[in-house]
């Protein structure tokens, strides 16, 4: 099979890594325009990472070197509630079946016990409900769940000696990275070394008969003739463009279209270095605030609807740019979506099917599972492209970015914020869609489950929701009890008290954060000093 991949940033490169190790006896070719510069944005990403890399095998310290990658262990969602500094942090807490509190809380995680979670049966989060519902936690749902907060208020690596003491397969982290970095680092120890061509062109022209492509034409006046041709160009849809066949979905009632983004150098590395995401609520949107080795990168994500771009630049500059790098630029999208991202022989991938926002680092989440789930629609048709029926494609990733958008929007919609009309806006968005009643809905949705998720139904599982709705200040004594023994509840209890009670203990043993990616992954390299070293 011949698989030309169209597009040169880490969405081409993830798609064109993971096609060479999955789709057997094929010929990958990655073709990247000279004259079209790579989007890079989106420095913050989920546990669908983690498990991409893990899954091609790819040495974690190695691509953290050389990417400037660090580790991440929640979202810190600031100014949310009131808009005084208050924050909860979300951290990596999936939902385990109630066979758990009856070992050790460390003991091994499999990924069987991820996908044996049934909402119809008493899972982990019913427990904690039960619990707040009685009064005896409250609505600090990561410091009572799962208790990683410790980690991440004392700044601490939970490693020694490069020994990770997190429960196996708990997906208890997933990382900042630099995306044009790891592009590069795709292209140089995944992709190239596996046998992905690499053409440096301009595409003149898409010669193509129907919903189907028959070659392409450069302006080196070569050409290039494939079984499947996957755009993953982005805002450009380089080959989606030619096609008026294609249908869109639109995210009418999410509000943001627009982020003003701007890197910053550290001031003091060893405090501004934090292993957690920073959003936080401005007057009129959020910013996103995330650390990488060797600088910080920041966005305040908006919509001309709410608020001008001077009053943007202004809060942005008095609030967040201590130390830029440059002066911010802008980023303008559509908020949509491709309903058949994959039709013919063509299909796209990650930005090139769409975009919501940034928040909640959804995209290179998208576009692991895109991948994943172009390999079963190959699969299914025994690698033949002849005829392929993309309704599963297609299906499925509507599914994701939709679930992607619903998250994203109850943020705004439920937030108790009542300081000013944007935010009274945004409640009365939350009323008429009924977000509460959403909430509940999606908490006790099948497709909702690490199950559901790992077949594309979702792409934000249970726990999350159940999370948010506690965070947000929902009145959780309207959702549902399951049938919960004294004494099954007792040993809940205990269980919950015990991961919070030793882990913010444990913690306070492990190593500074900072000073732990500085010695064991940076080669004992001040960020400075590593810039020098890899000629940044």
């Amino acid at each position: 099979m011949n698989i030309v991949v169209v597009g040169g940033g880490s969405s081409g490169w993830m798609t064109a890594s993971w096609l060479n190790k999955f789709v057997p006896n094929s010929k990958i070719t990655l073709v990247e325009s000279p004259a079209v510069p790579r989007i890079g944005v989106g420095e913050s990403v989920t546990v669908h990472l983690t498990e991409f890399i893990r899954v091609l095998g790819i040495d974690e310290h190695h691509f953290m070197f050389h990417t400037g990658s660090v580790y991440k262990y929640g979202n810190n969602f600031i100014n949310w509630l009131e808009g005084k500094g208050e924050n909860e942090l979300f951290t990596f807490a999936f939902n385990k079946n109630k066979s758990h509190l009856y070992s050790s809380p460390y003991k091994g995680v499999s990924w069987e016990d991820h996908r044996d979670v049934r909402v119809e049966e008493t899972r982990l989060t019913d427990y904690w409900l039960e619990l707040f519902k009685q009064g005896k936690t409250d609505r600090n749902f990561s410091k009572n769940f799962t208790s990683w907060t410790s980690f991440t208020e004392d700044l601490k690596a939970p490693f020694v000696d490069g020994i990770s003491y997190l429960p196996k397969n708990d997906l208890a982290w997933a990382y900042h990275i630099n995306t044009e970095r790891f592009a590069d680092y795709l292209k140089e120890f995944v992709a190239s070394p596996g046998g992905v061509e690499h053409k440096i062109a301009h595409i003149k022209q898409v010669v193509k008969s129907g919903q189907t492509i028959e070659k392409i034409l450069f302006d080196d006046n070569t050409e290039i003739t494939a079984d499947l041709y996957v755009d993953c160009s982005g805002f450009h849809r380089v080959l989606i463009k030619e096609f008026d066949n294609v249908q869109w979905k639109w995210y009418e009632n999410n509000v943001a279209d627009s982020a003003y983004v701007c890197q910053l150098d550290y001031i003091d590395p060893e405090k501004e270095m934090v292993n957690y995401t920073k959003s936080i609520a401005m007057n009129k949107g959020w910013v996103f605030d995330i650390s990488l080795f060797h600088r910080r990168g920041t966005g305040y994500i908006f919509s001309n609807d709410f608020i001008s771009d001077d009053e943007v630049l202004a809060e942005y500059r008095s609030k967040i740019l201590t130390k830029p790098k440059f002066e911010p630029r802008k980023i303008k999208w559509d908020k949509k979506r491709m309903l058949n991202p994959g039709f013919g022989n063509v299909c796209a991938i990650g930005m090139t099917i769409g975009f919501v926002e940034p928040m909640e680092a959804n995209m290179l989440g998208v576009i692991s599972n895109s991948a994943w789930e172009l390999t079963h629609v190959l699969e299914d048709h025994n690698f033949d492209t002849r005829n392929i029926d993309w309704s599963r494609y297609n299906t499925k990733i509507g599914h994701t970015f939709d679930d992607v958008a619903d998250f994203i929007l109850v943020h705004y919609t439920l937030s108790p914020r009542t300081d000013n009309e944007y935010w009274e806006e945004m409640r009365s968005i939350g009323r008429r869609l009924k977000h509460e009643e959403l909430l509940l809905d999606k908490y006790n949705d099948y497709k909702n489950t690490i199950d559901g998720a790992s077949q594309s139904l979702c792409f934000f599982p249970d726990y999350m929701w159940i999370e948010l709705a506690a965070t947000w200040n929902i009145d959780l004594s309207k959702w549902p009890s399951k049938k919960i023994s004294d004494d099954e509840l007792r040993i809940a209890e205990l269980h919950f008290d015990y991961l919070r009670n030793h882990l913010n203990l444990a913690s306070k043993k492990f190593p500074q954060y900072y000073h732990y990616l500085k010695d064991n992954i940076f080669k004992g390299m001040n960020p400075q000093e590593w810039m020098d070293a890899v000629k940044i």
